[in-house]
């Protein structure tokens, strides 16, 4: 590996610290069970996160932001991995909600199903018609 990339991949390791600063936090205070960062850094799930464990989930955070294969990470370039990664994270979250038949693609038919389901949802007096006093409250079906 080249010294530069060896630099940025240090770099990036120091400022996405603070996520797993966290969960070291809480396994020294005996919380880890129900740290997601903690059992995802845990590949083998043995209860420990071994150095390499820890930089493969560093690595991860980052996925391959070295766009153009340089040996350097930009801002830009960086940027635009974690993008990709938010949106590739959406759609697997849309497929995983209306992919009725669990094949992990969505059809039309289940995309029009889930629509319907919402619309009468929302169509609160059963009429074929959504009126604004109908429509949902800002942050509705928003996981907390």
């Amino acid at each position: 590996m080249k010294t530069s990339t060896k630099l940025a991949m240090a770099f990036l390791a120091v400022a996405t610290s603070g996520g797993t600063s966290a969960f070291a936090a809480d396994r020294e205070e005996g919380r880890m069970g129900g740290n997601m960062r903690f059992e995802r850094a845990d590949a083998d799930s043995s209860g420990d996160v071994t150095f390499e464990e820890f930089v493969a989930a560093m690595n991860n955070r980052i996925g391959n932001a070295d766009a153009n294969g340089d040996g350097k990470m930009t801002v830009a370039e960086i940027a635009s991995e974690i993008e990709r990664m938010r949106a590739e994270r959406m759609a697997r979250r849309i497929v995983e909600r209306f992919d009725t038949d669990g094949d992990g693609m969505l059809t039309v038919v289940e995309i029009e199903s889930r629509q319907k389901k919402l619309f009468a949802l929302m169509d609160r007096n059963d009429d074929g018609k959504i009126v604004p006093e109908e429509m949902p409250k800002r942050g509705w079906g928003k996981r907390h």
